[in-house]
């Protein structure tokens, strides 16, 4: 059975993993670098212990080494990123949102990738707005202080500019985030940076889900959607909406795994 190797550069990490043809993880690993000085000692301890088959690589070629330009088969970004998530979900169409630095979102429909678009809003929010805000910036911090802290002491709600509800929104919904500061607490600042981000992303997923009509088929995948608070807050935008949001298990390497899916989909292999 062939192994292949493959590396996923993004804005903020570089992730790495190795899966051999029936897409079995056999290595993984996630440096919080892009650099290539950083990137090439972890990508030859690879080669020197594991001695892979197929090398692919997906994300940012920017100033990319001659020695993995020339190995190194290229995947399309948001190809690797829709048979990445479609696949972990076992779903031949859906919509799959990759929280990244920012969030991409793409529709997979039976083997045909389409970007539909994204945000700006990500894991480079949550960490620029924690530094500035709560003088944070590791995300296992702020979701662990997000997790004891109410969003609703920074974020105006329905209910306080006087409304019951409008339209199928509850009075507890988020007017404006951050439009209404009642405190100065980490683990408040951490609860509502951390919502904006869910919210944001989750309404703009539902939205797209629903032109589409995958409403129940909304694949969530990239670092930032480890989080636990994260992925409540999306559940919760998912209940308002009538949507659902899947959450596959290591979400942060499936575009380095579905660009072995892309790769392999348009190269015949012996195996």
């Amino acid at each position: 059975m062939k192994t292949y190797l493959s590396i996923d550069r993004g804005a903020s990490n570089t992730d790495f993993v190795v899966v051999n043809s029936d897409y079995r993880i056999l290595f993984k690993k996630c440096i919080t670098s892009r650099r290539w000085d950083r990137i090439m000692p972890s990508y030859r301890e690879i080669i020197n212990e594991l001695s892979p088959d197929y090398f692919v690589f997906t994300g940012s070629p920017n100033n990319i080494p001659t020695e993995i330009k020339e190995l190194f088969s290229h995947a399309d970004e948001m190809e690797s990123i829709a048979f990445g998530g479609a696949n972990a979900a076992s779903r031949e169409r859906c919509i799959v949102v990759s929280m990244g630095t920012g969030t991409a979102i793409v529709l997979f429909d039976y083997g045909k990738v389409t970007h539909i678009g994204g945000t700006g809003i990500g894991g480079g929010t949550m960490q620029g707005l924690g530094k500035l805000l709560i003088k944070e910036t590791d995300p296992l911090i702020i979701n662990k202080l997000a997790q004891k802290g109410k969003s609703s002491e920074l974020n105006l709600a329905l209910s306080e500019i006087g409304y019951s509800e409008i339209g199928f929104l509850s009075n507890d919904l988020t007017v404006s985030n951050f439009g209404n500061l009642k405190s100065k607490e980490k683990t408040d600042g951490a609860a509502a940076i951390q919502c904006m981000i869910a919210e944001v992303v989750g309404v703009i997923a539902s939205l797209t889900a629903r032109q589409y009509h995958l409403e129940e088929d909304i694949v969530i995948t990239g670092n930032l959607s480890r989080s636990s608070y994260i992925q409540n807050q999306l559940i919760k935008t998912g209940n308002l909406y009538k949507t659902k949001f899947i959450f596959p298990k290591n979400p942060e390497y499936l575009t380095a795994i579905g660009a072995v899916r892309s790769f392999r989909s348009t190269i015949s292999h012996p195996d």
